[in-house]
């Protein structure tokens, strides 16, 4: 053992990303961070309920379709949502299922665990399921401060489902899909102006181009090649909570028949502090689709409810305190996120020492020596003054950490030295 690097078992060269995205699906990245994730026991247990609670909600349905996952920067609260949503989906990362991919790691932890493996595994069979993950201060339209949680989620909706984000485009597209004229449409673009349809909606021109498909389509409905731009001008298209959960489930029976709906919002915390109105606004929208679902689920028209995961830096119960009003009351928020997840910080001490600092399995005989020879002269130079706290080093601790020294949770890196060796 000439250097720390002959100690750990992780390629030092490896990247870690500092930072986990939700709506970050480059495949590579993505495999990294399931093969990777460390599962404590702590994290473990939250899986097992949250995953429960998902595999038993088509025979019980309720209205409590909503998860609050929180944690400060860092915690790995965006972790645990983006796994969740890679399993409950189930999709593919450099040819392996995801699923497969987290339930290897939790056995290759040494942790097994079986009952979240059967849970996983009867969700994807049972409860086929659409995952739609992303950032909400990304899609939050930076001109509009005051854009409703509703409307980003309907945006993103339609562009996970293959619409155009323009809200007058994507009605047009699923009145012509219900009329089974979509691809004839697509078709006489692409002859009109030898361009794709979905290049097309997105360009300065959609207006008018779409128009004059139309009139190619339908002259008698649409009589000349600017009729349906004009009807357009002056509209404004705004939608509300409860049109936005019923066409929801409509647009999925449409692109995605026989699955159900999971969203994950990362950083909703964030996005609704101090607003009376927009947490408001996510109430209404969990209690709605809790509704709906229910009752879908009860009439056979679903086979599972609409989650709505979102992750924050504060507990739920944190960012309903910091409101000035008191119109939104803690126990209709707490009702309708009936399960809160809150990433605790102990569990990143456990994680950062088995994913960074884990050590060749040869090299522990070598480090119990060096700490039984150094015993003394390291806790005698370690030694806190002044204070009634334990600050003598024993050899569990030595061998986890090394070699980075804690002490009653303040770390002490050894960086002069370090920085010889690596």
């Amino acid at each position: 053992m000439q250097t720390i690097r002959d100690v750990l078992s992780r390629d030092l060269d490896q990247k870690i990303e500092e930072i986990i995205k939700v709506n970050q699906a480059d495949e590579q990245t993505v495999y990294s961070e399931i093969t990777e994730y460390i599962a404590t026991d702590r994290i473990k247990d939250q899986y097992r309920e949250l995953l429960s609670a998902i595999a038993e909600a088509p025979r019980d349905p309720h209205e409590g379709v909503g998860v609050w996952i929180s944690g400060f920067f860092g915690s790995g609260k965006s972790s645990f949502a983006k796994n969740l949503g890679y399993i409950l989906a189930n999709t593919e990362v450099l040819g392996h299922p995801a699923s497969a991919l987290f339930s290897n790691q939790l056995q290759d932890d040494r942790i097994q665990d079986d009952l979240i493996r059967a849970l996983i595994q009867s969700i994807n069979t049972r409860i086929p399921t659409e995952v739609i993950m992303f950032d909400v201060s990304v899609d939050l339209k930076v001109k509009q401060g005051t854009e409703s949680l509703a409307a980003i989620m309907y945006t993103v909706l339609l562009r996970e489902l293959g619409y155009a984000t323009d809200y007058g485009i994507a009605e047009l597209e699923i009145e012509l899909e219900k009329e089974g004229k979509l691809k004839d449409c697509s078709e006489r673009c692409q002859a009109m102006y030898d361009r794709e349809w979905r290049l097309v909606r997105k360009g300065a021109q959609k207006f008018s181009r779409a128009s004059a498909i139309l009139h190619n389509m339908d002259p008698t409905t649409y009589p000349s090649p600017d009729t349906w731009d004009k009807s357009m001008q002056g509209k404004s298209f705004d939608i509300t909570v409860g049109e936005f959960v019923e066409r929801a489930f409509e647009l999925c029976e449409l692109r995605r028949p026989g699955r159900a709906l999971v969203f994950i919002i990362d950083e909703v915390g964030q996005y609704v502090a101090r607003s009376t109105e927009k947490i408001e606004n996510l109430r209404a929208l969990v209690e709605q689709f809790g509704r709906v679902s229910k009752n879908r689920l009860k009439a056979r028209k679903a086979i599972a409810p609409v989650w709505i995961v979102v992750t924050s830096q504060e507990k739920l119960d944190e960012v309903v305190a910091a409101l000035d009003s008191k119109r939104v009351e803690l126990a209709k928020m707490q009702d309708r996120f009936r399960y809160r997840i809150d990433m605790s910080p102990a569990d990143i001490r456990e994680v950062a020492t088995k994913r960074v600092l884990a050590k060749k399995d040869d090299t522990i005989p070598i480090l119990q020596q060096l700490f039984r020879e150094s015993q003394g002269v390291l806790n005698m130079a370690l030694r806190l003054e002044r204070t009634r706290r334990q600050s003598q080093i024993s050899e569990e601790d030595f061998i986890q950490f090394y070699p980075i020294i804690t002490i009653n949770r303040w770390t002490l890196i050894p960086w002069a030295v370090a920085k010889t060796v690596f």
